[in-house]
């Protein structure tokens, strides 16, 4: 009989979970997953699968245990989890939320199981990335078993847990900053007068442009500052572009935005 595996929260993040095991795992199947959330709303995608009545009763049944709720719902779900009497120490436990430490998971569960991911919404497409690490009390085994999850959904990697709060900024929260500059994009476009059929066609133009640098960046063995160094002609058109770019220290505020993400990561952990 294979091992079970138990959402706590099922949002975005976990339906992409569930969905990836359902086309690429070969430790889990349909049978094997059991979903608690306090909107039942929310597992209406999933009739077939077992619905707990408790968060407590979905990890009473399970080997491996996602959650995949907000940081500022832990204490209650740790607190519930531990007034429950579960035998936990027979059970992985996988959290994806920003701030929540492995640590802090063993304040309410002494010497548990915890794997710790950061996965982003590109997951949802099956482009994420996501950071990966684990505790000194998972085995290699269960963290095997933990890694596929996300790396069935683009790329995992594995990385010290001291480095976990700091690489929300870089691969997390960054598609946010991704958005927001392919919206200036098109936004600046409509200010000069660039019209489209629609606004999914002017979309479409803005993301080819940032998905098409991306995949030249990440082919080529030219550094950024090389590569910026080849659009930009002396006196032309990019440098004048750049020159409001380098004038607004565009670098310099990238870097704050990282800094102030890791620096919420850290209160939210409690350091």
């Amino acid at each position: 009989m294979n091992e079970k595996i138990a959402f706590i929260g099922v949002g975005n993040m976990a339906h992409a979970i569930i969905n990836g095991i359902l086309k690429n795992s070969n430790d889990f199947t349909a049978d094997d997953i059991i979903l608690y959330d306090k909107f039942p709303s929310q597992l209406d995608d999933y009739p077939s699968m077992r619905a707990a009545s408790s968060a407590s009763n979905a990890v009473r049944d399970a080997d491996f245990v996602v959650f995949a709720v907000k940081p500022q719902n832990f204490a209650e779900l740790l607190g519930e989890l531990k007034a429950s009497n579960i035998d936990y120490k027979r059970k992985t436990f996988i959290t994806i939320a920003a701030g929540i430490s492995c640590a802090y998971i063993q304040s309410y569960l002494p010497d548990a199981a915890v794997v710790r991911a950061m996965p982003n919404t590109p997951m949802l497409i099956g482009a994420g990335v996501c950071s990966v690490c684990k505790n000194e009390y998972v085995s290699e085994e269960s963290f095997k078993k933990a890694f596929a999850l996300f790396s069935a959904l683009g790329v995992a990697f594995e990385l010290t847990e001291d480095k976990m709060n700091a690489i929300i900024s870089l691969t997390s929260s960054s598609p946010a900053y991704i958005f927001l500059f392919i919206k200036s994009l098109m936004d600046g476009a409509v200010l000069q007068g660039i019209e489209f059929e629609n606004e999914k066609e002017m979309r479409r133009i803005a993301c080819e442009t940032v998905i098409g640098s991306a995949k030249l960046l990440m082919n080529s063995e030219k550094s950024p500052e090389q590569l910026i160094k080849d659009v930009t002609s002396p006196g032309g058109t990019t440098a004048e572009a750049m020159k409001v770019f380098y004038g607004a220290d565009f670098e310099k505020t990238v870097h704050e935005a990282m800094s102030a993400c890791t620096k919420r990561a850290e209160e939210l952990s409690g350091k």
